[in-house]
């Protein structure tokens, strides 16, 4: 009978922290290469509109910046300026090498900065134009949204409360109570009023993960792995509830610069998705006692049906975690931030594999 170890994809059956360090030295080794080209117009990695006098100040750190080639626009209407359009958001695109090992409507992700109070009305135009239907949030907040605190402030409004926006955008939280749990599950409702009384109102899912230190990571795996199952059942119901006729966007994944624990939600994200349509074989139970992740929906409907050749193959010698980050690297700066947070994307694939066998 085959050991444990011998079930996981091959890249985690001899896992340590000495190999892994050396990778994540070398995609630091790229970053700072590409960080020279920062303030060449030519280079698609140049920061000059976020760094330009009108929108420096809608960023909440000024060494983590958007990339001229991935940076998100907002549009409003009538208005040319930069910085109606800016905000401080990089599009997590399909890692080439990945293509043909996730679903073809993979949306992938929106890497963004905690919102600042100035740029929540930005956040929200965001989120309505990008069609998301998935929020992430992986800090710990103020409850002051009027002043700017040292990480992040809350930019969703209270329980049974509505923000009113703009006078063409208004966001609900339908809960009826507010939890200080460390996992919090809201459910929002995003509508546009200027549409009229039957226009479409978007049912938003927003998890909000306050156990994850900055620069750090949890003591475990399973919050996180709950999270993803979570996120996965709660798409599931909501194509059930629509006759599978909802197109989900890309996830908008923040923390407070959107880069470290964003960028290790991304890649864990990723690798599952990637282990799921390839149909590896041996994925773990979802923790907490939850049912399957679709719930007996699939969100992909044809899991690994036409898998081209160059589709990843858990017995070869592929790591998708290496694979994903190399690429989402080159879409924001300082995804995944630390060694520390590159070997926990690690552990928790491989939990999510073997957890308890």
């Amino acid at each position: 009978m085959a050991s444990s170890a011998a079930l996981l994809p091959s890249f985690l059956r001899r896992l340590s922290i000495q190999p892994q360090i050396k990778l994540f030295n070398h995609l630091n080794q790229l970053e700072r290469q590409r960080a020279q080209s920062a303030l060449s117009p030519e280079s698609p990695f140049n920061v000059l509109q976020a760094t330009h006098r009108t929108t420096k100040d809608l960023n909440r750190y000024n060494d983590i910046l958007p990339y001229m080639h991935s940076r998100i626009l907002v549009n409003h209407p009538g208005q040319q300026q930069l910085s109606a359009s800016y905000i401080n958001a990089s599009r997590i695109t399909t890692p080439p090498r990945l293509r043909s090992s996730l679903p073809q409507d993979w949306q992938g992700y929106i890497a963004t900065q905690a919102p600042l109070p100035h740029t929540q009305a930005q956040f929200w135009r965001m989120i309505d134009q990008q069609n998301v239907h998935v929020i992430v949030c992986l800090t710990p907040v103020s409850q002051d949204r009027s002043k700017r605190a040292q990480k992040a402030e809350r930019y969703w409004p209270r329980a049974g409360e509505t923000d009113e926006l703009d006078a063409d955008l208004f966001v609900r939280n339908l809960d009826e109570m507010d939890s200080e749990d460390q996992i919090v599950y809201r459910q929002l409702e995003l509508w546009n009023p200027s549409i009229g009384p039957s226009g479409l109102r978007r049912q938003i899912l927003l998890v909000h993960y306050q156990g994850w230190p900055d620069h750090g990571v949890p003591t475990q795996t399973m919050d996180l792995r709950d999270i993803l199952y979570r996120i996965r059942a709660w798409k599931a119901e909501q194509q059930r509830q629509h006759q599978q006729q909802i197109n989900f966007g890309p996830i908008a994944v923040n923390c407070s610069a959107g880069c470290g624990r964003t960028g290790t939600f991304c890649v864990v994200d990723t690798a599952l998705s990637v282990l799921e349509h390839t149909r590896y074989p041996y994925l773990a139970p979802p923790p907490n006692g939850q049912s399957s992740s679709t719930n007996g929906v699939q969100i992909d409907a044809d899991p690994g049906v036409g898998l081209q050749g160059d589709a990843y193959d858990w017995n070869g010698n592929r790591d998708i975690i290496f694979e994903a980050l190399s690429s989402f690297r080159e879409e924001r700066m300082l995804m995944v931030q630390t060694a520390a947070q590159y070997y926990f994307c690690y552990e928790v694939v491989r939990d999510l594999c073997l957890k308890d066998r």
